[in-house]
């Protein structure tokens, strides 16, 4: 049975302004998340992805601004709402962990003192109850001494820790949709799935909804149960998480980006090279008129450079693209 439905964005569009002019980086971007589900947003750097979670708070770089679209939250249109209500659902509906938490943090302050301005703005809790609060919250994202974490400043805690404290901070408030953002970035792999690990425990306890972003597809295979996969603004591809490592991505830019890594799954022998993808990913400023992916794509024809692709299939399972591929891969798709 599918989950409840929590958050629907319709035709999101957004613009901004820069140097080369006005360059639209989010793209009619359409996708809905569940109660309780969780989704990865995953493509190459400068694909939209930060930009699409950050629109879900209502923050927007200098020179932006949304050009169409809808998102639906809990009921709200979450673009029409005056920025006083948008201040209120930060953190006590949905909230944000940023992937760089060495500057997410404020470095003169301690994290107590972080936490604490989270729940006197949102709350009426008294000092103690509050104190109390910090402490059970820094414990359950796995930091073994508390005490001592909530009196030290972010440049005193390794950066495994800050990315802790940050998740503590996200989920304060007990939000009903966590937006991740790149959670793991900087970390080393073993401290990496420790907080992969630590999400999906918190998401199984508390029955939160989470938008997993991310540019790494073996972390997005250990916690989605659905994919969305963006390229050049755009969501080219939606699938269930299964089919999408098992069968395999219909968009040839999801095979692509499988092929290029060790643990794709296209390979045949182990000792066989990583498939590269060519060229570049265009300026968003200079998109070709047809699939902006047409110029690396090897199934690429004169309709794919010519005209924009439609949907093919329906909400849930669909791809952006004039020439799926639905066969097979060779093997299924492990996560690292």
């Amino acid at each position: 049975m599918a989950a409840e439905r929590l958050l629907k964005v319709e035709n999101l569009t957004l613009v901004l302004k820069t140097r080369e002019g006005e360059i639209v980086p989010v793209r009619e971007v359409s996708f809905t998340l569940g109660k309780g589900e969780t989704v990865g947003l995953v493509g190459e750097s400068g694909s939209g992805k930060t930009l699409t979670g950050l629109s879900l708070l209502g923050l927007f770089p200098p020179g932006a601004r949304i050009a169409g679209g809808k998102i639906l939250f809990d009921g709200e249109d979450l673009l029409t709402l005056p920025e006083s209500r948008l201040q209120t659902l930060r953190g006590q509906k949905v909230s944000m962990v940023f992937q760089e938490p060495q500057s997410a943090l404020n470095p003169v302050l301690t994290v107590e003192t972080q936490m604490r301005e989270i729940y006197q703005s949102h709350t009426s809790l008294s000092r103690e109850e509050i104190g109390q609060r910090i402490l059970d919250g820094l414990r359950a994202a796995g930091l073994p001494d508390p005490l001592t974490v909530s009196r030290s400043y972010p440049h005193q805690l390794s950066g495994g820790m800050r990315q802790r404290v940050m998740i503590a901070m996200a989920l304060a408030l007990d939000p009903l949709l966590v937006i991740a953002d790149e959670p793991t970035t900087a970390l080393d792999p073993t401290v990496a799935l420790q907080i992969l690990a630590l999400l999906a425990r918190i998401r199984q306890r508390s029955g939160q909804s989470l938008l997993f972003i991310s540019h790494d597809l073996s972390h997005v295979r250990r916690v989605s149960d659905r994919v969305l996969l963006m390229y050049a603004g755009r969501i080219v591809e939606e699938a269930p998480s299964a089919r999408f490592f098992s069968h395999g991505p219909r968009h040839p830019y999801g095979r692509a980006l499988l092929a290029s890594r060790p643990e794709g799954g296209i390979r045949t022998r182990r000792e066989a090279p990583l498939s590269a993808i060519g060229g570049q990913v265009p300026p968003l400023w200079d998109l070709p008129p047809g699939c902006s992916f047409a110029p690396r794509c090897s199934r690429a024809d004169s309709l794919c450079t010519s005209t924009l692709p439609s949907w093919n299939g329906g909400e849930g399972e669909r791809v952006f693209c004039h020439h799926p591929d639905d066969s097979p891969l060779g093997a299924p798709v492990h996560a690292a």
